[in-house]
Order: structure tokens, then sequence, then C-alpha cells
């Protein structure tokens, strides 16, 4: 009879592993979704910035246009083009920055299934229990 008692004991050992597990993977998510948020918010605000300076530009330029001679229009165009080019390297550099927090963060996940896959499968089991008896519940 002392097998049976303990079985009910290993069986909430494990789930309370498990949860316990979850709840870790689950802040890591978390963390690894709230970078890539705050990377795709510097995303979208280095390339407004730029197109506002680069519009802001692209309106002087055409306001001067008729009194612009060929030169100063040369130097115009380059000048212009080198902001473009400035602002799509502003942008790939923060496009890689998020790419390099999710990447970062898919490490770690997989090296935490890596180092403990047991743990992992528990979790995964207990994920799956939860998400069961939550089902269940609301039926």
């Amino acid at each position: 009879m002392g097998t049976t008692s303990t079985i009910p004991t290993k069986t909430a050992t494990a789930l309370d592993a498990a949860e316990n597990l979850a709840g870790r993977v689950g802040s890591a998510a978390g963390n690894v979704y709230d970078a890539t948020k705050v990377a795709g918010k510097q995303v979208g605000s280095v390339a407004s910035e730029e197109m506002m300076k680069l519009k802001a530009d692209l309106d002087d330029l055409i306001s001067r246009l008729p009194s612009l001679s060929d030169i100063d229009l040369t130097a115009a165009k380059e000048k212009l083009l080198e902001q473009v080019a400035a602002a799509k390297e502003a942008a790939n550099q923060a496009s890689s920055t998020a790419r390099e927090k999710l990447n970062q963060g898919v490490e770690v996940a997989g090296g935490y299934v890596k180092e403990k896959p047991l743990q992992s499968v528990a979790v995964a089991a207990g994920v799956g229990i939860l998400i069961g008896m939550l089902i269940a519940r609301s039926k």
C-alpha cells in the first residue's frame, strides 16, 4: 500500500516541477518577446526619424530647384542619395538588432532543452495537462 500512496505524491511532485519549469520557460519567452518588441519599436522609430529628415530635405530641394545651378543640383542630389543610404543603413542595423535578440532567445530555449531534455518533456506534458484541465473545466 505504500507504493500506491507514493504514486500520487510523485505525480504531484512532477506536476509541480513541470509547472515551475513552465513558468520559467514562459518567463524566458516573455523576455524574448519583450526584447523583440523593443527592437521592433527601435526599427520603426529610426526609420520614421530618417524618413522625416529625408522628406524635409527633399521639400527644401524642391523649393530651391528653380534657382539651383547644375553644380548645386548635383551636390543636392549627392546629399540626398547619402541620406537615403544612411536611412537604409539605420533601418538595416535596427532590423539586425531585432533579429539578434530573437536568435538569442531561441538559442537560450534550445540550450535549455538540450541541457535538460527530461525536464523539457515534463514541462511540455505539464503544460498539456494544464491546458487539458482548463479546456475540460470550460465545457
